[in-house]
């Protein structure tokens, strides 16, 4: 982790207090208490010209006054102050900035002209900005404190192996407080709010290289740049550390609020999915979930598997469990032979040994039953996971040693194991987390983040083993075409002419500017055939009265060729009309629609879905960023709410998916190596035939970046 900007944010040596205040309940004052407070070892540079003296330091009239270099400066002042304070400290070559104080981008337009300048100064400057309208940093291991946030009040730091990296300070100090009371704690937190300089994404990127550093939990109200997440989310991959982020933003008042809140712009959040989706960012859904899963995702266990082993104290509470861990995707495993008959040994004959295992209250007779169960479910090849799930546990149960056995079982075995701890002993779940054990007070929160975690796991395994794709694809200038796009659009021909350079499979088709013409072309494919008009001024040609299908001999195709023409030119003139298309008819076959949007954030997007009227009714699509490899695009079609009827249903025969997800990958790979000449495309329907028999792309309608319209020849 080298660089000198965000060193001096995450650990300065110095640091000076713009607007410092005696009162240590200031927002100006209590950086410098919790900086006194927690033992900070490097230097503190009050400035403020009213005082000699500063809570115990050295009061300056300015920061010029300061001898020697200063790493970090708290900017604690009025608004209308802070661009001459960003000016005076890139004079002063200080190393970074956290501007505390707030009245920019989230008040409105003229705000945000005021942060557009400390956004300029940061780019023309070497010196890094976080904020303004921000809560602060805190390095939980050097004590350097540099928030005014109340979550560190209590004079007792919770340190560990977590980073939590937030837009919303309310939202970091929620985390933090949450994961005090599981026993938990974080080396960096860290509030940036309105970002105009140092982003989330950037520090989750930075952060994530850290030897301390386990888990990040990152809660975004947008992304700034989409590009530097996903190589963040590539690196954390690589060197196995989770990503948890939770981004609100899902519906429209949610986007609202997210810009009046930080001045965030929101994005798209079905595109923010996706990409979580297909670069491992585990996605969660609150506060409770961002805070409390890091204990999981922490574990060094290898999970093989989804089979779960549950074992409570509770027949109901197990029964539960069962549903939702079924809903969530995990397995109920069936024991072995052998694990029935040594459960059978040390239960009572009353006892269930199936699964779920109810230990009943025999827990408060019995103190060794926990710890001569676990053995015989580490031991079982059937189980992938353990869940212990207890319920009305006080006074009369041994729950110390409880505890020590579940600790025990969890260090010498090498399967997974969580713990609920439901409506039972206070106190006990900050217990399981000072001994590094998942506990959770709702069996719901825990098996959510198992599952979550499971997925995780198994799924970057079969990444890494499936990771084969081309990232490095050089532009190919598409430089040849027949006539000038006026608006951008391409004419259905042209289209499928750059289609055909990366060898897409589109249908047998050629252009005609006569009926002969046409009727020649009919021979050729044999009929029945198809009949469009091929123009880039006429994007929706069946309501223009430009498609005829299913034209069965050369009588239909000639009067399918002028009355084409004639409702054509009632659209645009004759010399806009490129010809008619004649095209093989394709009448078997399952319908699939691929296309391509730009997203201000993340770039080009590849949607995957189902054609015709599921689209629109059932909202049946997946979405892909390029590069995609083979596995992601098998992943996106299987689900897909239609995917069954790709592999046959009702006795009919399989389609070609393997020609499908290959297609993909080509279309992929056109849209890497076209660079970002392409606006939009859109292949509407794909018909997938039976397997073996590939896949034919029967429309398609390519829209250039109308800065960089490009000829095809």
């Amino acid at each position: 982790m080298q660089n000198p900007g965000l060193d001096a944010l995450l650990n300065p040596n110095s640091i000076a207090i713009i607007g410092a205040s005696t009162d240590p309940n200031k927002i100006s004052g209590r950086s410098i208490h919790y900086l006194n407070t927690y033992g900070y070892s490097g230097k503190v540079y009050p400035i403020n010209p009213k005082y000699e003296e500063v809570q115990g330091h050295r009061s300056y009239s300015s920061l010029f006054d300061i001898p020697g270099e200063v790493d970090l400066v708290l900017i604690a002042i009025s608004a209308k102050h802070v661009i001459k304070t960003l000016n005076e400290c890139v004079q002063k070559k200080v190393k970074a900035c956290i501007i505390f104080s707030s009245g920019f981008a989230e008040l409105g337009e003229e705000g945000r002209k005021i942060q557009e300048q400390i956004s300029e100064i940061a780019k023309t400057s070497t010196m890094r900005i976080v904020g303004p309208n921000c809560q602060g940093i805190s390095n939980l291991k050097t004590r350097s404190t540099t928030s005014f946030s109340t979550s560190f009040a209590d004079e007792k730091l919770a340190y560990g192996s977590t980073a939590t990296i937030s837009q919303s300070g309310a939202v970091a100090a929620m985390a933090y407080n949450i994961q005090k009371d599981y026993g938990r704690g974080v080396k960096y937190w860290i509030a940036t709010g309105n970002e105009s300089d140092v982003n989330v994404q950037e520090l989750v990127h930075y952060i994530v290289d850290d030897p301390d550093i386990k888990v990040v939990q990152a809660y975004f109200e947008d992304v700034k740049d989409g590009e530097l997440l996903i190589e963040a989310a590539k690196k954390a991959r690589q060197l196995k550390k989770p990503i948890l982020a939770l981004k609100p933003g899902k519906s429209d008042e949610a986007k609202k609020a997210a810009s009046s809140h930080t001045g965030a712009l929101a994005g798209e959040d079905i595109v923010f999915d996706a990409i979580c989706q297909q670069y491992g960012i585990v996605r969660v859904d609150d506060i409770m979930e961002l805070s409390t899963f890091p204990q999981i995702f922490e574990l060094d266990k290898k999970i093989q598997g989804k089979k779960v082993a549950i074992l409570t104290n509770s027949g109901g509470l197990g029964v539960m469990m069962v549903d939702k861990c079924k809903e969530l995707g995990l397995e109920i495993a069936q024991f072995s032979e052998e694990t029935l008959s040594k459960l059978d040994t040390i239960l009572p004959e009353f006892a269930a040994t199936e699964n779920p295992i109810d230990l009943t209250a025999q827990l408060l007779n019995d103190k060794q039953l926990l710890s001569n169960a676990f053995p015989i479910l580490m031991e079982d090849s059937q189980i992938d996971i353990i869940l212990v799930a207890f319920s009305g546990i006080g006074k009369g149960y041994d729950i110390a040693g409880m505890i020590n056995d579940i600790a025990k079982a969890s260090k010498e075995g090498d399967k997974m194991l969580a713990v609920s701890w439901v409506a039972s002993e206070k106190g006990v779940i900050e217990a399981f987390g000072e001994k590094g054990i998942p506990a959770f007070p709702d069996p719901t929160l825990m098996i959510k983040g198992v599952a979550k975690f499971a997925d995780y796991q198994l799924r970057s395994r079969r990444d890494i083993e499936n990771s084969t794709v081309n990232e490095t694809a050089k532009p190919i200038s598409l430089d040849s075409y027949a006539r000038d796009s006026s608006n951008g659009f391409l004419s259905e021909y042209n289209s499928k002419r750059i289609l055909k350079k990366w060898s897409l499979p589109v249908t047998k088709e050629g252009l005609a500017n006569s009926a002969d013409e046409a009727a020649e072309l009919a021979n050729a494919f044999g009929y029945p055939v198809v009949m469009k008009v091929s123009s880039e001024f006429i994007q929706h040609k069946t309501e223009s009265g430009g498609v005829r299908l299913n034209i069965q001999n050369a009588d239909e195709l000639r009067e399918a060729y002028e009355s084409i023409l004639q409702n054509s030119l009632q659209v645009v003139d004759r010399d806009q009309i490129e010809g008619i298309l004649v095209q093989e008819m394709v009448q078997e076959g399952f319908e699939i629609s691929l296309g391509l949007k730009k997203d201000p954030i993340f770039g080009p997007v590849i949607m995957v879905a189902s054609g015709g009227i599921y689209i629109e009714v059932i909202k049946d699509f997946r979405l892909l960023v390029p590069p995609v490899t083979y596995d992601m695009a098998k992943q996106a079609v299987d689900s897909l709410a239609m995917a069954p009827l790709l592999n046959g249903v009702r006795g009919k025969a399989k389609l070609d998916v393997d020609a499908l997800c290959r297609t993909i990958i080509s279309f992929s790979q056109m849209i890497q190596e076209s660079g970002d000449q392409l606006e939009e495309v859109d292949m509407n329907p794909v018909m997938v035939m039976e397997e073996g028999q590939g896949v034919r792309i029967v429309d398609a309608l390519f829209k250039l970046k109308e800065l960089n319209l490009i000829k095809i020849g």
